[in-house]
């Protein structure tokens, strides 16, 4: 089975609902529902969630999940400055999600507050072969340019500036509702 690229979606990043040109982000713990071509899926862990350690056996289901192939897209992952675990621990978490993306080979949904900085380190330590896309975008035309220019995807919701869409590449644009 061919799994459909993200540009193939107008809307890749949700929450509670599934349709065939959505993706549902889910957390480990989270049922997939629907028939291949009928449901897509995301499946990671929110930094949110990274309060408390990830025993082991969340890890597993994680892998589990991801490895369907109804997901499309490992995460929501990433880091988040004013919430969820330690700074070291969240981006201790995000690192399996690189991990996992790369050897699943399957685009990484980022969700980033505050650590614009930090990704763009990470990205350009890591060396990735998978798209990175950051969910959500709200920040500056001036930052989506270099987040483009370092190679990531941005997607963004129905109250995005024109200005910041106006920066980055149809090939690197998705669209999102962040919706239940």
């Amino acid at each position: 089975m061919t799994t459909p690229p993200l540009s193939h979606f107008k809307d890749i990043h949700t929450h509670g609902r599934t349709s065939p040109d959505i993706i549902c982000s889910v957390e480990p713990g989270e049922g997939l529902s629907g028939q291949y071509g009928t449901a897509w899926f995301s499946v990671g862990i929110h930094p949110w969630s990274t309060v408390e350690h990830i025993d082991a056996a969340t890890w597993d289901a994680l892998e589990k999940l991801a490895a369907d192939s109804r997901v499309v897209a490992i995460g929501e992952a990433g880091l988040d400055k004013r919430r969820g675990g330690s700074q070291a621990y969240q981006e201790e978490v995000f690192l399996r999600h690189v991990q996992l993306s790369e050897k699943l080979r399957k685009p990484l949904v980022i969700h980033c507050v505050g650590r614009y900085g930090r990704m763009l380190e990470l990205r350009q330590n890591l060396k990735p072969t998978q798209l990175w896309v950051i969910h959500g975008f709200s920040g500056k035309p001036e930052l989506a340019r270099q987040l483009v220019a370092a190679g990531f995807g941005i997607s963004l919701g129905h109250r995005a500036a024109p200005a910041v869409a106006a920066t980055i590449p149809p090939d690197r644009l998705f669209h999102e509702t962040d919706g239940k």
